[in-house]
C-alpha cells in the first residue's frame, strides 16, 4: 500500500450506530426549534428575556464566525485549502479561552432561539443540543490529541472546553504569569 494510500485510510471517518443516531436527533432538534421561532416568537411577551435573546445571539456569532477566520489566520493553513487543514494548534483569539468556540457558537445560538420563542419546547431541545453538543466535544479533543499529541495536550491544560468564563480569568492568570 502506498503512502498516500494509508494516509487515506487513516483520514477516513468511521460513524458508529451512535453517531447516526446522534446526529439525527441533534438535526431534527435544530430544524423544529427553527420551525418553533418562526411560529411562536416572543411567545410569553416577555421583552427583556427577548432583549437577552439578542445579546446571545450575539455572542453565538462572534464565538461561531470568528473561530473559522482566526483558523485560517493562525493554523497554518496551505493557501487555498479550508480551515479544516489547519497545521498546527491556534490558541490566539477565541481560542485563548475556549478550546471549541464554534460548538459554544452553536449553543449560545440555541439558546437565543429559546428567549425568543419563550416556550417549553425549545427550552428542552436546547437541553438536548447542549448534551449533544458537549458529548460531541469529547470525541473532538480525542481526534485533536492524535492529530497534533503533545501540543495538544498542553493547550488543552490550559484553554476549558466551553466555558468562557473559566477561560477569561485562566487567560487573564496565565498573560499575568507569562
Amino acid at each position: 500500500m502506498l503512502k498516500n494510500d494509508t494516509d487515506a485510510e487513516k483520514n477516513k471517518k468511521r460513524f458508529s450506530l451512535k453517531d447516526i443516531i446522534f446526529t439525527t436527533i441533534f438535526t431534527i432538534s435544530f430544524i423544529v426549534q427553527i420551525i418553533l421561532m418562526f411560529l411562536f416568537f416572543n411567545e410569553l411577551d416577555i421583552i427583556i428575556l427577548l432583549y437577552i435573546g439578542y445579546v446571545i445571539w450575539g455572542f453565538s456569532l462572534y464565538f461561531g464566525f470568528i473561530s473559522f477566520w482566526t483558523f485560517k489566520k493562525r493554523g497554518a493553513v496551505e493557501k487555498g485549502k479550508s480551515y479544516l487543514y489547519t497545521t498546527k494548534v491556534v490558541d490566539r483569539g477565541p481560542y485563548a479561552i475556549i478550546r471549541h468556540p464554534q460548538y459554544l457558537g452553536g449553543i449560545l445560538f440555541t439558546i437565543s432561539i429559546t428567549f425568543w420563542t419563550q416556550i417549553w419546547l425549545s427550552l428542552i431541545l436546547s437541553i438536548i443540543i447542549l448534551i449533544l453538543t458537549y458529548q460531541w466535544t469529547y470525541a473532538e479533543d480525542k481526534n485533536l490529541i492524535d492529530k497534533f499529541g503533545e501540543d495538544y495536550k498542553k493547550y488543552k491544560a490550559k484553554v476549558p472546553r466551553l466555558n468562557p468564563l473559566l477561560g477569561i480569568i485562566k487567560y487573564f492568570i496565565l498573560r499575568k504569569r507569562g
